[in-house]
């Protein structure tokens, strides 16, 4: 995962994966983006101690997919703001422009998104794609119902003991511990997404590089849990040693 691509703002807009056809570019259009400057902050402009960070700017810009058959529009929406660069080689300090995305829609993927994955996995993910940019809390809080979803989807018991004595029903933690018995080696990452998920849905707020972390601990384990990487490039191995290096049965 490429974390810059992710970032709190740009110089300029990146090239994300196109969400739809999931190969080509997204390329901005010709004339965007735009941006306006509200009127109350054209007012503060002439306030004597007015810097270029007090500047109210919004932007919209239209990116489409470089894939011709695709064609996929995006819109994308926010705050175009001053920001103080540091050149710390010449000792030097200078205002830029930066675009902060407070939308895009639809949302490109911030992992990939296997084919094999439940549909009702699929559509909590693309969701928290969407809201990263929107409200990180709520992104967040549509992680924990990835893994809830990801449980249903193994068929991890709703219901039973855990530690208790009597049956009832299981929370998520309790579930995280009854797939580690299935499968083993991921209870760490699903239980890190409980918790971010959890923060967010009791603070109303989510740290962006935790989200991050979270997106590449769950890519990491949808390779395993999924797509059965490890087990695929294994076969692999055992075909080229019982072929004597050649790629044929």
């Amino acid at each position: 995962m490429r974390r810059d691509l992710w970032d709190a703002g740009f110089t300029a807009l990146p090239k994300w994966t196109c969400p739809q056809c999931e190969s080509g570019s997204l390329l901005t259009m010709p004339d965007f983006p735009r941006w306006e400057e509200t009127e109350y902050s054209k007012e503060e402009q002439d306030h004597q101690d007015s810097e270029p960070d007090w500047t109210v700017e919004r932007f919209v810009a239209l990116m489409k997919c470089e894939v011709a058959t695709c064609g996929e529009i995006v819109v994308v929406g926010g705050d175009r703001q001053a920001w103080m660069q540091d050149d710390y080689e010449r000792n030097t300090q200078s205002w830029e422009s930066i675009l902060v995305c407070g939308y895009v829609r639809p949302a490109p993927n911030i992992i990939p998104i296997s084919h094999n994955l439940p549909s009702e996995c699929s559509k909590q993910l693309k969701k928290g794609f969407e809201l990263y940019w929107v409200d990180k809390a709520a992104a967040a809080n549509r992680l924990r119902i990835f893994v809830e979803r990801l449980m249903d989807h193994f068929k991890v018991p709703t219901k039973g003991k855990g530690k208790k004595v009597k049956v009832h029903t299981l929370d998520l933690s309790e579930r995280i511990d009854e797939f580690d018995t299935m499968k083993p080696g991921h209870k760490d990452a699903l239980d890190a997404l409980r918790h971010v998920g959890d923060y967010g849905s009791h603070q109303g707020e989510a740290d962006a590089q935790a989200l991050l972390d979270c997106f590449e601990l769950l890519e990491d384990a949808l390779a395993e849990l999924i797509d059965q990487k490890k087990a695929m490039l294994a076969a692999k191995a055992q075909k080229l040693i019982q072929n004597k290096g050649k790629d044929n049965w």
